[in-house]
This record gives structure tokens, C-alpha cells and sequence, in this order.
């Protein structure tokens, strides 16, 4: 019996103490009650400005990055680029005897991929090379095929979700050749049923790589047998490829494109929606957002159009680009950004 009730001495010894600890930590650790000083600290809404980013008369093939932060351009041999908000310049550096000979900001990310090009009496050799802007570390990823000496690196191509690059290099007689690249840096020509191919875009969720025969006038893609075939269109362009793999092919005469048709990349064409644009208007003047939005542009007035919306966009001086959320244009030697809203 003593042993009984020293036992159950001890279990309410034991209790108290944790209801003693459960009731501090609830009074004062937790307690909602406890008088805590705080400061409020408010975010400003004024952005800060853009650097002034002076762009060279003689620049060419001016580029911004896709959140628009990076500019890129070619000055004489050399490629510059700039960060447009703090205008800092930097300078990618080659090999003697490289040049530059196109180069591709990728869609999500402040990283370029570079086709480098060495040219020999007869023939050229082509290295295709990734710059990150961030690091600034720049490293070769693979060395493309031979080619003859004025052949040049027309389009690069990637998508970030496959890992699979496609580098279109056009040869002597327009001839045009499909290289394919993983992220293993195992390469091989793309099989195409043409060997003059005009615009390529690249499937973002499949490896595949939509593409302009311009032998047959027709948009074929790779891995299947069967072109888009869209009625009554007899000059196709393609325009775009959006995110959700959706493919933009415009009816065009004379260079001009009136409707838009668009559907998934692995129909035949007579399931695709059209989109009447209401005038003509120059096939390379249209653009189309990730997320399908379709945009024009009107050199002549300065503005860019958001078809679906109707919302205009003026922007000073020469269009250069569209990025994601705005406009780039070149206005008295000067970079501007006119920001959709």
C-alpha cells in the first residue's frame, strides 16, 4: 500500500511540473498577449530607373535578353553586353581567329547560346558556345560539322524544358542544314524533307522542330510524314510556336498576311482556329507571347497593337524587339523600353 501511494506521489509530482511548463510556455513563449514592438516597413513603388544605355551607330544585330535586363549587340568583331539597369558593359571573349556568327538569348533566362565560326581558305567550322550573363562564364558545347567558307549559322533554336537545341546553318545555293543537340552534347542532322528551309521554330514540351519548306512552300514538322495542310492556303508562313505547343501559321501574299491560323503542333491543320487580322500586314510584323497573345507592329506610326485587347503601345524611334512585358526601340542612339500595362 505504501508502494501504491508513493507511486502515485510521484506521477502528481510529475504532472505538475509539465502542466507548470505547458503553462509558461503558453503564457509568455506563445502567448499572443506578450507586448512586442514592431517597426512597418513600407515598399516604395518607384522603381528605380534604367541605366542610359548608348547604342553604337554602327551596331548590328541588337538583341535584348527575355526579361529585357541584358542588351547584346555586335560592334565590329566584338560582342557587347550591357546591363540595362546598372549599364554595365562586358565584353564576351573569343579565340583569334573566331567570330561571332549568330547568337540567341534563351527564353527564360539571362543566357545566351553563341555559334562561333572559323574560317579557313576553303571551308568554315562552326562551335556552338553558351554565355551566362550572370556568372560571365562562357563554355563550348559542341562542334558542329564542317561547312563551306560563306555558310553561316542562320537560327538557333532550344527549348529548356526538352534540353534539346536545334542550330540551322545555311549553306552555298541557299542549302540549308538541321542540327540536333542534347543536353548530353550528343548531336546529329535532323531528318527534314527539305533542304531549303526557311523559319524554324522549336516544339517547347517535344522534340520536334516546326519548319518552313520553302521548296514546296509548306510547314512540315520534324518526325512526321505529313505536312500542315490548312485549306485554301497556298503561301503559308509560320509565325510562331507558343508554350502550350500551339503553332501560328499565317496566309500570305506578297509578304503581307491577313488571317492567322493556329491549332496544337500535332494536328493536320483542319482542326486549327483562324484569326482574321482585318488588313494586311508584313508576315515579319507580327508577334506572338508566350501565352499566345498576338501582337502587331506599325514601323510607320510606332506602335504595337495587342489584337485580342485592341490596347495600342507607342514607342519612340526604331522598333528592335518585343521581350516579355514590353517593347525595346532605338531613339536618338539611345535604348528605350516602353512597358505594356
Amino acid at each position: 500500500m505504501k508502494v501504491f501511494k508513493r507511486i502515485f506521489l510521484w506521477i502528481m509530482i510529475s504532472l505538475t511540473v509539465q502542466f507548470a511548463g505547458l503553462y509558461y510556455a503558453n503564457s509568455y513563449i506563445l502567448s499572443s498577449d506578450t507586448s512586442i514592438k514592431t517597426k512597418k516597413v513600407v515598399k516604395s513603388d518607384t522603381k528605380k530607373p534604367d541605366a542610359e544605355v548608348k547604342i553604337p551607330e554602327g551596331a548590328k544585330h541588337v538583341g535584348v535578353s527575355f526579361d529585357g535586363r541584358y542588351l547584346a549587340y555586335y560592334d565590329g568583331d566584338v560582342l557587347k553586353v550591357v546591363d540595362t539597369k546598372t549599364g554595365e558593359e562586358k565584353n564576351v571573349e573569343f579565340d583569334d581567329g573566331v567570330q561571332v556568327s549568330f547568337y540567341k538569348w534563351l527564353s527564360d533566362r539571362n543566357r545566351m547560346l553563341i555559334a562561333e565560326k572559323e574560317t579557313s581558305k576553303r571551308s568554315s567550322n562552326f562551335k556552338l558556345a553558351y554565355y551566362d550573363v550572370d556568372k560571365d562564364i562562357k563554355e563550348e558545347i559542341k562542334e558542329l560539322d564542317w561547312a563551306d567558307k560563306n555558310a553561316e549559322v542562320e537560327d538557333i533554336q532550344a527549348s529548356p524544358l526538352t534540353n534539346i537545341i536545334y542550330v540551322k546553318v545555311a549553306n552555298s545555293g541557299k542549302r540549308s542544314s538541321i542540327y540536333w543537340i542534347n543536353i548530353m552534347k550528343e548531336m546529329k542532322k535532323a531528318d527534314t524533307n527539305s533542304y531549303v528551309i526557311g523559319k524554324i521554330r522549336v516544339v517547347p514540351h517535344e522534340d520536334k522542330l516546326v519548319y518552313e519548306d520553302l521548296t514546296y512552300n509548306r510547314i512540315s514538322v520534324t518526325g512526321k510524314n505529313r505536312s500542315i495542310n490548312i485549306d485554301g492556303v497556298k503561301t503559308p508562313s509560320l509565325i510562331a510556336v507558343d508554350d502550350n505547343d500551339n503553332v501560328y501559321i499565317g496566309d500570305t501574299q506578297d509578304g503581307k498576311v491577313t488571317k492567322i491560323y493556329y491549332g496544337n503542333v500535332n494536328d493536320d491543320g483542319s482542326q486549327y482556329k483562324s484569326v482574321d487580322l482585318r488588313e494586311a500586314v508584313n508576315k515579319d510584323d507580327i508577334f506572338v507571347a508566350s501565352q499566345g497573345k498576338i501582337y502587331t507592329n506599325d514601323n510607320l506610326k510606332g506602335t504595337v497593337r495587342e489584337f485580342g485587347s485592341g490596347k495600342e503601345f507607342i514607342y519612340p524611334g526604331i522598333f528592335v524587339q518585343m521581350y516579355e512585358g514590353g517593347v525595346v526601340s532605338i531613339s536618338d542612339g539611345k535604348l528605350v523600353k516602353t512597358i505594356f500595362n
